[in-house]
């Protein structure tokens, strides 16, 4: 449902000269020094945000958590929420992001936001630029993670009482903003909800659910916007003033999310944090990526070389067999040449 309710007045990004913003960014020494350490092209987005021709995108982790922040909006979270699981929910509490070592060689789980609402049930909210290989295994190892937190957490607090009955579902939602081919092969469905199912009909509570909102498909195949999830969608996904601008007019609520966004217009050392943050964060998805893409290639590769092993042992047996065939036939030929020459003899 829209909110034309609201004030209308239209909704702009102040606008600045590229010689304005930089000369605020050398104010600080500190500051501009950071700022020439962040990539070429983080740099141009930070200046073209300062200067009012993009907005920020929000999938950048430390963007995204500022507007999100379950501590200070947590009704924003609340509804954003309660648009993506089709039902009104409350936020109880917010709960640490980093989990405990499951060994001393595990690596932390640590997650981008974490809250337990009214219902008992667990949501865990990631953001990634670029879709992360196995989606499926890692978003259940941090789900598996978050039943196991919800058990310990739960017993130690009914302790005698305790029933399974009273663990909540815990529920994984993943927004990515550059999906990976297993997603861009489902078409033009940008949202993919997963749950365990039976292949009897059987229903059993089996706690956990996926959710997967894939933004670059649904800049792909949404042009206007019609319900209340479209124009959260449209907020994540877009840094685009025209569409800021068609999105606020439709919803005005999100003026005010805009209007957050926009004091770092004039705040550079806040701003160079956060991109450095993101820059940060880039780098060490990267490198994870890096690894596991260089783990998979060698277990491809060691796949090969096993199976090209197996087709030489093949090959070598039956050259073997046909040695043994050759062998067996030329011993013959000399046994009839034998009986030949014994025949002639007499």
């Amino acid at each position: 449902m829209r909110h034309t309710d609201q004030t209308k007045t239209v909704f702009r990004i102040p606008t600045y000269a590229r010689e304005e913003v930089t000369a605020l960014l050398r104010k600080d020494s500190a500051v501009y020094k950071q700022f020439l350490l962040l990539t070429p092209e983080l740099r141009e987005e930070l200046i073209s945000f300062c200067m009012g021709n993009k907005g920020l995108k929000i999938t950048y982790d430390p963007f995204f958590k500022e507007i999100f922040n379950p501590v200070i909006h947590w009704d924003r979270l609340e509804r954003l929420l309660s648009c993506i699981l089709k039902q009104k929910v409350k936020i109880k509490k917010i709960l640490p992001t980093e989990s405990r070592r499951l060994s001393s060689e595990a690596s932390l789980i640590i997650m981008d936001i974490l809250v337990e609402l009214e219902s008992g049930d667990l949501v865990n909210v990631e953001i990634q630029r670029v879709s992360y290989d196995f989606p499926g295994p890692r978003g259940a190892c941090y789900s598996s993670d978050l039943v196991m937190r919800q058990y310990a957490a739960v017993k130690a607090e009914r302790e005698q009482a305790f029933s399974y009955r009273d663990l909540g579902k815990v529920i994984t939602i993943v927004m990515v903003e550059k999906s990976s081919e297993v997603f861009r092969q489902a078409g033009d469905h940008y949202i993919h909800h997963f749950k365990q199912t039976s292949d009897t009909g059987l229903e059993l509570d089996l706690l956990q659910e996926y959710i997967f909102i894939t933004l670059d498909v649904f800049r792909k195949i949404t042009h206007n916007i019609s319900t209340e999830l479209e124009a959260w969608t449209t907020f994540l996904s877009t840094d685009n003033p025209a569409d800021i601008m068609a999105l606020t007019e439709a919803y005005p609520y999100f003026k005010e999310l805009y209007s957050d966004m926009i004091k770092f217009q004039r705040k550079p050392k806040e701003l160079v944090n956060m991109f450095s943050e993101a820059l940060e964060i880039m780098d060490r998805n990267t490198v994870k990526y890096m690894i596991e893409d260089r783990d998979e290639k060698i277990r491809q590769r060691d796949a090969q070389i096993e199976e090209q092993a197996s087709e030489i042992e093949h090959q070598a047996s039956e050259i073997k067999q046909q040695a043994e065939k050759i062998d067996e036939q030329t011993r013959l030929i000399h046994e009839l040449m034998k009986r030949i020459d014994t025949i002639e003899a007499r």
